[in-house]
Parts: structure tokens; C-alpha cells; sequence
């Protein structure tokens, strides 16, 4: 799709209530790339800078308020600064920082994991989603013995080499949809780590299963998300993780569920205990950790002593276990607002909540753009989904390419101007609601939502 002739500056209002983060952008585009912290955070006319949080807003240098449903892309469940993680921050850096040798909170965060986690006997802890499926995925080719993984096209699992493949390209790269081609995602990648990873399309089984009889023998393990919100909102259908399950446990190939996004944010059990189904091994994050650094992956304890180095260990033998390790795995700090985080998940009426919010904004969602004319598909799933601009059926992730991504972009930046981050920019992400969102709050983003539909609708053909 491409803009009309009559398409407006949709960034113009951004601009005019930003100046001091644009001259702030000049200035950090000196110290670092793109003058942000991360890619995914560089956005046109240019990213805005947040000076406070609190609750379901953050306020921006130049004062301006926005009602955040980007919320850090999904760490932030309880809401910004909540009175119990803040606290159990405080006193865990007056009483320890870190030290390099286990402390106790770090095992009672653990211990909770294991109790929450329907698949995790064993856990081991790290400090973001890309390094849990790193370590994750050379555990599994550890206990298996095999190089080989696959993972779904589309499906994004992580900053390391292994699994930036397949994530975007276009179709001539990608091949036939049935047998996706393996595809880096950016440079610095070397070749021949396209050769240890294969494709899969996501909810079609009888692909799915070709792929992996195919390479059956060579396969240490597949990695994939419960819901495919890496490439917006792909929800399972027609049993594809049932049979899934069935397939990886014939073929004696580690089931890995990338949890990162959805871990203790659908669910005190994640998206496991809401599906029902028990993978080998789990990766997690965001939600974990409560606005800090906390990731981790666990699994069966047979997996898990891949980690263990044998007991008559000598120098010869260092080769002989999967090496994870880390200066700031089990940080107290951030275990200590991940152990407050689970309990509040735990003990209060946070999942009915965020829920209950996420069935009125995206249920909403869909009906402002039907009402402004605008052909819109709004998929969720609990207190997570995207806004597609496209009619198209969503299933599969070619499915997503029907939907404009200039369109969305445009109507995000005047979303934004008029007070709500509905995530950002790129269509390919995601957008959260939280334990403060309130009714009133989630109107007014609608109304502000209607309004961002509007300006964008009639412009693109």
C-alpha cells in the first residue's frame, strides 16, 4: 500500500509539543546510534524523552503527559513506581548490593518461579530475554546432543546470532510459505549460523510437521512463543500446540516455549497454565521483574543438570556440561522487585484486572475503527494484542503483511499527540494494559484513539 496524494504531516503536532526532545535527540545522536539505547526505540520525526512514570502515565522532558500502554514493551504489569516493588527496592540496595556470591532473595525469587511454572523443576536466572533463549537453546543441544533448532517465521526470540533468523524479510527471501527459507535478520551475522536453524509456519500443522520429520535426527529443539506477539498478535489455532506438543515429544526434540513476553503476564501459571499444555523447557522476563532487569529459563531437572559439570570434574573435563554464567545473574535488587512483583500477582485481583481492561480497549479498538470506516483487525489475547490496519483474516504471519505499516505508524504518532502510547510505531509490536489502568483511563484513550483513526482514514489506497 502507499500514502494518497491528500496525506497530512501526521507528525507535525508530535514535533510542535516535543522541542526539548528533539534537542535532546541532537545530542544523544552524538554518544550513541540513532541517539537511543536500543533500535526498537528510534522512531520518526524522533523518539520523545520520558523525565517521569507513575502508575498507568509517563510524562515526557517537555511536560506533556501520555496514558502508556507500550509499558517498557511488557515488564511493566503492576503499573509504574508500584508502592510494594519500590520499597522492596529500597531496602534490598540499603541492606546488599551485589556481591558475586549467591544470596538468599535471589533463591526465594527462584523458589517462586519453580512453584508458579508448571514446566520449570529447575530454573537458572539471567538478565534479559535474550540471554534466557541463548542459554536456553545450549542447554537443549546439550541434553540432545544435536545443533539443529527451528523455530517459527516471523517469530522474534531474542538478540543473539541464533535466533535473529527468519524474523523480517521479504517474500522473495523467505520462499514458499510452506518451507520457509532460514533468513538473518541484519548483518554481522555469519552465514553459516543460517545452517544450524530451520523455519516453521506458525498454525500450519502439516507443514510444521514435514519440517521437523524432515530434519528429525539433527533437531535439539524447537523455540517458539505461545502467542506469536513478536509479530504483532498471532493467536494459536486449531490445536497447533497440542499437536505441537505431541509431535516434539515423538521426535524426541526439546520443546522450548519462548515465555519472555507472555510469562505471569496471561496468567499466575503464564500462558502455559492458560493453554494447558507443558513444554520441556521455559524462557522468561518483562513481567517477571517488574520494571528491573530479571530473566531466567528453567525446565526438567534432567535437562537442567546439562548445566551441572560432572562430579569428578578435572581439568580435562571442562568440556563436558553447558557453561551458563554471569555477573549479574540473581542481581538482589532485581530479585527482590521480581519476588514483590510475583506477590502481588499472587495475591491480588491483578489477571481479572488487566484482563477485564484489555477486553475494553481492544474490543474497543475495534469498534472506533468500524465506526470511523477505517478496515481495522484488532487481535488480543488477556491484557496483550495489536492493532492491524487490514480487514485480511489473521492466521498466519504472512497473513501480517496485508496490513499497512505506514498507516499505522501515522495513526500511532497521532495517537501519541493527543495522550496515548498505543506501543509504538511499528506494526509488528504490541501493546499492554496494567493493574492502574482504570475505566475512565481506557475511555479517554479511545476517545483518543477515534480521533488518531480519523486523521489517518481516506489517505492510503
Amino acid at each position: 500500500m502507499s500514502p494518497g496524494d491528500n496525506r497530512h504531516d501526521h507528525s507535525r503536532r508530535l514535533r510542535e509539543q516535543t522541542p526539548k526532545s528533539e534537542q535532546l535527540h541532537e545530542r544523544a545522536a552524538e554518544v550513541t546510534p540513532l541517539g537511543v539505547e536500543s533500535n526498537v526505540r528510534s522512531f520518526d520525526p524522533y523518539p520523545f524523552y520520558v523525565e517521569e512514570t507513575s502508575g498507568s502515565t509517563v510524562t515526557d522532558i517537555d511536560g506533556n503527559e501520555y496514558l502508556d500502554f507500550l509499558l517498557a514493551l511488557g515488564p511493566i504489569i503492576l503499573g509504574h513506581n508500584h508502592p510494594d516493588v519500590t520499597s522492596a527496592v529500597k531496602a534490598q540496595a540499603e541492606r546488599a548490593d551485589l556481591t558475586a556470591t549467591p544470596q538468599r532473595i535471589a533463591i526465594e525469587f527462584m523458589e517462586r518461579i519453580v512453584e508458579m511454572t508448571p514446566s520449570i523443576e529447575q530454573v537458572r536466572l539471567a538478565n534479559s530475554g535474550t540471554e534466557a533463549t541463548m542459554h536456553a537453546i545450549r542447554t537443549a543441544r546439550s541434553y540432545t546432543g544435536n545443533d539443529l533448532i527451528a523455530k517459527p517465521e516471523g517469530g522474534y526470540a531474542g538478540a543473539h546470532d541464533y535466533a535473529l533468523m527468519s524474523v523480517y524479510a521479504d517474500e522473495e527471501a523467505l520462499g514458499p510459505k510452506e518451507r520457509p527459507n532460514t533468513v538473518s535478520y541484519g548483518t554481522g551475522i555469519p552465514d553459516v549460523v543460517e545452517d544450524t536453524v530451520v523455519a516453521i509456519p506458525f498454525n500450519d500443522k502439516e507443514n510444521t510437521e514435514a519440517v521437523l520429520r524432515e530434519h528429525a535426527d539433527d533437531l535439539a529443539a524447537v523455540i517458539i512463543e505461545p502467542v506469536m506477539f513478536s509479530a504483532g498478535c498471532l493467536k494459536p489455532q486449531d490445536g497447533y500446540h497440542e499437536f505441537l506438543r505431541e509431535l516434539t515429544e515423538e521426535l524426541d526434540i526439546v520443546l522450548i516455549w519462548d515465555e519472555v513476553m507472555t510469562g505471569f503476564r496471561l496468567g499466575p501459571a503464564s500462558a502455559q497454565g492458560r493453554f494447558g499444555v507443558t513444554p520441556d523447557m521455559t524462557t522468561f522476563a518483562k513481567a517477571a521483574g517488574g520494571g528491573y532487569q530479571v530473566g531466567g529459563f528453567g525446565g526438567k531437572r534432567e535437562i537442567m543438570a546439562e548445566i551441572e559439570p560432572p562430579e569428578d570434574e578435572d581439568a580435562e573435563s571442562w568440556h563436558s556440561s553447558a557453561f551458563h554464567g554471569g555477573t549479574y545473574n540473581g542481581h538482589p535488587v532485581s530479585c527482590a522487585a521480581g519476588l514483590a512483583t510475583l506477590d502481588v500477582l499472587q495475591n491480588e485481583d491483578v489477571y481479572e484486572h488487566i484482563d477485564r481492561m484489555g477486553e475494553r480497549l481492544f474490543e474497543g479498538l475495534q469498534e472506533v475503527a468500524d465506526d470511523v470506516g477505517l478496515p481495522v483487525n484488532v487481535q488480543y489475547v488477556g491484557s496483550m494484542g495489536q492493532v492491524y490496519m487490514t480487514d485480511h483474516e489473521i492466521r498466519h504471519y504472512r497473513d501480517t503483511w496485508h496490513a499497512n505499516s505506514e498507516q499505522y505508524a501515522d495513526w500511532w504518532r497521532e495517537a501519541a499527540a493527543g495522550g496515548a502510547l498505543f506501543g509504538n510505531p511499528m506494526q509488528s509490536e504490541r501493546f499492554f494494559t496494567t493493574y492502574t489502568h482504570s475505566e475512565e483511563e481506557i475511555d479517554r484513550a479511545l476517545s483518543i484513539a477515534e480521533d488518531a483513526f480519523n486523521e489517518v482514514n481516506h489517505e492510503y489506497e
